[in-house]
């Protein structure tokens, strides 16, 4: 697949490898206040070793949360900055290349769970409309998300908080900023209708349910310059309560993707999570169960519909594509000039020799081990996590 294994250049000054970036994904191990350990150096510098263009890092909180994952990384002070150097030394080290991804949950989290309750502050959302579904399972009784929200009253101080998470990777030596905008956190609440019923100038309109995800992207270029930013978004989201109309979709992402556009970002991650794709390679997560009520077209393809307002001539800005593509497609639609880089997501854990396979023409090895994969609880650090063979 010799198209995926072409260099490119990243922004103005970032160049990659390749074009096979690895995805952000939750991983469950960050101990003594939520930082990285010696496991996630090992995890991280593998996979650059092997020749990764580009990793992007697990969704990392900008401040305590009271989400799913109790051992998910958070940076808000300098033992932060210290914890994550080291993860970002040994990428570069290895001669790759890395992304923080900063992460507010919004209305996905519980108010009982413990590291929000050490800080005394509630679960924050746009409205509140709490969303359906969630697991805590390490909260009594196994309680979904939580119904106590209480309603953001400035947005600004928010787009603070992001800011200076940001800040704080740039001292920690990123490479530059995923800002993560779907799954239905705090962004993604913003931009959906059903999880945001404000009536001042953060809702209703398209062009208003975009002005806090849009907020928090500038404050960010304030401080990395926009040719080290991207923002991933997905049109098509039926996670954690976030199923839109054709409509509204269209109406809301043809707004956002062309205010994007205006910035000269780095690159615009479209996932396509949600589609009727009927070929998800993980086992356990072909058994759960989706969302339905988008009403999309038959077969339909949010690259289709919004590709040509990413990419186009004269647009500096990559466009990177997500969600359970295969070698071949992404190979495939690079040759044809539809996109630049293709992410691998959950592969990306049980291949530390994900490139290398590509390489070679190897097939990827499947996930046989089931859901404790990606979220736990583990033994020991490295438990599904540093113990996968290569071929």
């Amino acid at each position: 697949m010799a198209e995926l294994l072409e260099p490119i250049i990243l922004g103005d000054n970032i160049p990659l490898r390749n074009r096979i970036c690895m995805g952000s994904m939750t991983r469950n191990r960050c101990i003594d206040n939520n930082k990285p350990t010696d496991a996630g150096i090992k995890h991280y510098s593998t996979r650059a070793q092997d020749g990764t263009g580009l990793i992007v890092a697990e969704g990392t909180f900008i401040t305590p949360h009271g989400a799913e994952w109790p051992h998910a990384p958070v940076m808000y002070e300098q033992g932060h900055v210290d914890a994550w150097s080291k993860v970002t030394n040994a990428v570069h080290e290895a001669g790759g290349k890395i992304l923080f991804q900063p992460w507010h949950a919004g209305r996905i989290q519980n108010d009982k769970m413990p590291m929000l309750q050490e800080t005394g502050c509630p679960v924050y959302a746009p409205s509140k409309i709490p969303a359906k579904g969630g697991k805590f399972r390490t909260l009594e009784g196994t309680p979904g998300y939580t119904h106590n929200l209480t309603e953001i009253k400035d947005p600004k101080v928010i787009v603070e908080q992001f800011c200076q998470s940001s800040w704080l990777a740039k001292q920690a030596g990123f490479d530059g900023i995923e800002l993560l905008s779907q799954g239905g956190y705090l962004l993604h609440n913003f931009l959906c209708s059903h999880a945001n019923a404000r009536t001042d100038q953060y809702g209703g309109s398209a062009e208003n349910r975009c002005r806090f995800p849009l907020q928090v992207l500038d404050a960010i270029i304030e401080v990395w310059g926009s040719r080290a930013v991207g923002i991933k978004i997905c049109p098509t989201d039926d996670y954690n309560d976030t199923v839109v109309s054709y409509g509204e979709l269209t109406n809301t992402y043809t707004y956002f993707i062309k205010e994007l556009m205006r910035r000269d970002l780095a690159f615009v991650n479209l996932s396509r999570r949600g589609c009727d794709l009927e070929r998800e390679t993980d086992e356990y997560f072909r058994s759960q169960p989706r969302a339905h009520g988008k009403e999309l077209p038959p077969a339909y393809d949010p690259l289709v519909q919004f590709g040509h307002l990413i990419k186009y001539p004269g647009s500096r800005t990559l466009l990177m594509v997500n969600h359970e593509y295969t070698v071949e497609e992404g190979s495939k639609l690079i040759k044809q000039e539809k996109i630049d880089l293709v992410t691998f997501g959950r592969p990306f854990i049980y291949n530390p020799d994900l490139v290398s396979r590509v390489k070679a023409g190897v097939p990827f090895a499947s996930n046989t081990r089931g859901g404790r994969v990606n979220y736990g609880p583990f033994n020991d650090p490295n438990e599904n996590y540093n113990d996968w063979p290569s071929s």
